[in-house]
């Protein structure tokens, strides 16, 4: 994913805990990272500090972002788009923040399989607090202590407004100014096992995830659960 970045200066548009700003800061990128979530913002900035690292980090919603026009040589996405309802105007906002011929990678669930799956089935039996507990990865290994003091056991919830296919995608970026570089197969059965899992407490098989990668580059791309598409301005 981070292969595909284009120039030096790097929006992480929907951080999360900041993993992936984490990564394109220890490859040599300037990284701007951004989040709605209080939590989300709260966790990331104590794992930058943690860290030492020069990442800045600002709280906003990517349908208002707080940088100048061409700000951004590139732009990444990853699994945000899908809990936006103003899709049209999120990616008018990205478009605004990248450069002429700018990149912006971003990563959705296929809202025909994992995606209603998550929505229709998931959240229809099982309350939504205890798969925001539960999904919750200590991805950087804080401590019970660290993560006590964080008030990280209460995740705010994250339904999907945005049921995407790749026909929908394409015309939504089509139809804002992106051209399509490249669409690759992301996962194909691990989000539905790492549902299961998370949801009676137990970690991902590591093992179990690296075969389905693999197995996901020879399905056919409607297939797939999620998709990773890097696209130009």
């Amino acid at each position: 994913m981070l292969s595909n970045l284009k120039g030096e200066i790097i929006l992480d548009a929907g951080c999360g805990n900041g993993w992936l700003s984490i990564c394109a800061s220890e490859k040599g990128f300037k990284v701007y990272s951004v989040d709605i979530g209080e939590n989300e913002v709260k966790e990331s900035s104590f794992i930058f500090k943690k860290g030492n690292f020069d990442i800045a980090l600002t709280r906003t919603s990517l349908l208002d972002l707080p940088f100048n026009d061409s700000s951004f040589d590139s732009v990444i996405c990853i699994f945000v788009l899908e809990h936006i309802r103003d899709i049209k105007g999120a990616l008018l906002e990205i478009r605004r923040v990248l450069k002429n011929h700018g990149r912006l990678i971003f990563a959705v669930p296929n809202g025909l399989t994992y995606g209603y799956f998550y929505d229709k089935i998931v959240y229809r039996f099982v309350p939504i607090e205890i798969v925001q507990s539960r999904s919750f990865k200590k991805t950087f290994s804080l401590t019970n202590r660290e993560m006590e003091v964080l008030n990280l056991d209460r995740k705010e919830t994250s339904m999907h407004h945005q049921q995407l296919t790749l026909p929908r995608v394409c015309r939504l970026l089509d139809g804002h100014g992106f051209k399509v570089i490249n669409i690759v197969n992301c996962r194909f059965l691990s989000p539905f096992v790492r549902s299961f899992l998370a949801l009676i407490g137990r970690e991902p098989l590591s093992t179990f995830e690296e075969f389905d990668n693999r197995l996901a580059d020879l399905i056919p791309l409607n297939l797939a659960s999620e998709w990773v598409i890097t696209c130009e301005k």
